[in-house]
């Protein structure tokens, strides 16, 4: 399967066919998980054509990311009583189809049909161009940056989770993997799928100590599928002081990701109206309309490692941010990265505002 994030470009290019090369076109089909592709008159399904810039310049390309895009709706991580391996909302990703055609004047060719998937991820600039590779498993987030959860926050049945992408044959060996890291020999192993053909995105949980207390003081997660392996950490973080507010939102590899926030918080109210005068002298001749409201916090992450700072740069850049399910706004528009070697202690703060009047004024 090949990957594509689709708030970055991706760039279908149709080089010369030869001297009776005129133009090009490509049929670009969308859809989610479970239905089929689209054909010709229904949605989904877009022809696309140009001609060649000149007579000596005849590659043309097709930017499809933003048709792609349209097909994929993230509203909020769906991990209640998420107490083992689940299958991630179908609208979360989609699947799309490209066959590319050149043009001779009078009649279209068909050169290449390749089958990706799409995820509302991001890549930087200095990356270049998206040049999707094959792979059977890719896991939307970074394996290296270590998961945190508030120790008592599974109370309620609720688990932080990363997403993982895969594309399985009956036959591969497809085997989720916790370990014990407090020094204690202590395992178990899931086998996903097990005789099972097929391609999904997965909801892995970060840990399974909601229902195995063994798993108390962390673990090491391991994901393998055929010869493909991934491996992350998960650490408990006890807070008794302040009350831990849970960030989720999408991040540059399109999977939704959770940062708990430990420390400090600072709530704040901030209220607007309009004001007009008035000839009404025992009521006062200053008479306001439109009150609203709306409400502002700011959240510290408590101490965390250097490469942290790639979540918050996620944080800042995503389209869709949520604290407890709420839906929010980040207020702060730039960050100072953080070094040991400098900073020595890192700790990150950042102002997210409610994304909703407090008086509720929705027709």
């Amino acid at each position: 399967m090949k990957v594509v994030k689709v708030r970055s470009p991706f760039l279908v290019e149709i080089g010369s066919q030869g001297s009776s090369h005129t133009g090009s076109k490509i049929v670009l089909t969308i859809w989610n998980s479970g239905e089929s592709e689209p054909t010709a008159g229904q949605s989904g399904y877009y022809s696309l054509s140009k001609s060649n810039p000149s007579l000596t310049q005849k590659t043309t390309t097709y930017n499809v990311s933003n048709y792609v895009k349209e097909f994929i709706d993230n509203v909020k991580p769906n991990n209640y009583n998420l107490t083992t391996v689940a299958a991630e909302d179908v609208d979360e990703w989609c699947i799309f189809h490209v066959v590319s055609y050149w043009y001779n004047g009078t009649s279209y060719t068909a050169l290449t049909g390749n089958y990706y998937y799409g995820v509302n991820g991001f890549t930087n600039y200095s990356d270049g161009y998206q040049n999707p590779s094959s792979s059977k498993l890719f896991l939307l987030a970074n394996p290296n940056i270590n998961n945190y959860y508030y120790k008592s926050s599974f109370s309620d049945l609720k688990m932080e989770y990363l997403n993982l992408l895969f594309d399985k044959l009956s036959t591969d060996s497809f085997t989720l993997k916790y370990e014990r890291i407090d020094g204690t020999v202590y395992s178990t192993t899931q086998n996903l799928l097990s005789g099972v053909a097929g391609t999904d995105n997965l909801k892995i949980p970060i840990t399974p100590v909601i229902f195995d207390s063994n798993f108390v003081n962390g673990c090491k997660v391991t994901i393998t599928l055929d010869t493909t392996v991934f491996i992350f950490y998960s650490y408990p973080i006890m807070e008794y002081k302040y009350t831990p507010v849970r960030c989720s939102f999408i991040n540059r590899y399109g999977g939704w990701k959770d940062i708990i926030f430990f420390k400090q918080q600072t709530n704040s109210v901030s209220v607007k109206n309009t004001n007009y005068k008035t000839n009404l002298a025992l009521i006062g001749q200053s008479k306001i309309i439109n009150v609203n409201g709306t409400q502002t916090v700011k959240l510290n992450t408590g101490w965390v490692n250097e490469n942290f700072a790639e979540l918050v740069t996620d944080l800042l850049l995503s389209e869709r941010v949520l604290l407890d399910e709420k839906p929010v706004t980040v207020k702060s528009q730039s960050f100072d990265l953080k070094s040991v070697l400098k900073d020595k202690m890192i700790n990150y703060e950042v102002e997210f505002e409610l994304d909703y009047n407090l008086i509720n004024d929705v027709v």
